[in-house]
C-alpha cells in the first residue's frame, strides 16, 4: 500500500459537498418553477426574462435541470471522496469532471445571460458563483491529497 492510501481526506471534500447541496438548491427551484410554468420570486426584473428566454431550454429539457444533475455528482463525488481512503479515486474524479462540466456550462449561459439576452438573474449568478467556488475547492483538495492526478494518469494507463 502506497503512503497516500494511509492520508486522510481533505475536508475541502465537505465544503465541496455544501456547496453541491448548495446548488442543487437553487437549481432545484428554478426546474420546478419552470415545469410548473410559473414566475420566479426575484428582486430585479432578470430572473423571469432570462428563465423564460429560448435559451433556458436545452433539447426541450430547463437547463436548471442540467444543473441539478451536476450538482448533485459534485455533492455524491465530493461525500465519497471524504469518506474514502485518498488512493480512492471514483468520487474524487467524478467531483472533478462534474465540477468541470459545470463551470463550462456556467460560463457559457452566463455569456449568453449578459451578451444575447442582456438580463441578469440573480440566481443564474449564485449558481455559477458555486460552480466556480466547486472547481477551486477541488483543485484544493487535490493538491492538499497529494499526487491524485498523476494516481488518475497512472490508473489511466492500467486501463489500456
Amino acid at each position: 500500500m502506497s503512503q497516500t492510501s494511509f492520508r486522510r481526506p481533505s475536508r475541502l471534500w465537505l465544503f465541496i459537498a455544501g456547496l453541491g447541496l448548495a446548488g442543487l438548491a437553487i437549481t432545484t427551484y428554478l426546474t420546478t418553477n419552470a415545469i410548473l410554468h410559473s414566475e420566479i420570486a426575484c428582486s430585479i426584473d432578470g430572473c423571469n426574462t432570462v428563465l423564460n428566454s429560448k435559451w433556458a431550454k436545452i433539447l426541450g429539457v430547463p437547463a436548471s435541470a442540467y444543473g441539478m444533475v451536476t450538482y448533485s455528482m459534485i455533492m455524491l463525488g465530493a461525500l465519497h471522496a471524504f469518506q474514502s481512503p485518498t488512493n480512492n479515486l471514483p468520487g474524487r474524479i467524478v467531483a472533478s469532471i462534474s465540477a468541470a462540466i459545470g463551470l463550462i456550462g456556467s460560463i457559457y449561459l452566463t455569456i449568453i445571460e449578459i451578451f444575447v439576452i442582456k438580463a441578469l438573474c440573480p440566481y443564474c449568478l449564485t449558481s455559477a458563483a458555486l460552480v466556480v467556488v466547486s472547481v477551486i475547492a477541488t483543485v484544493a483538495a487535490a493538491r492538499r491529497e497529494g499526487p491524485l492526478w498523476s494516481m488518475v494518469w497512472r490508473a489511466e494507463k492500467t486501463f489500456r
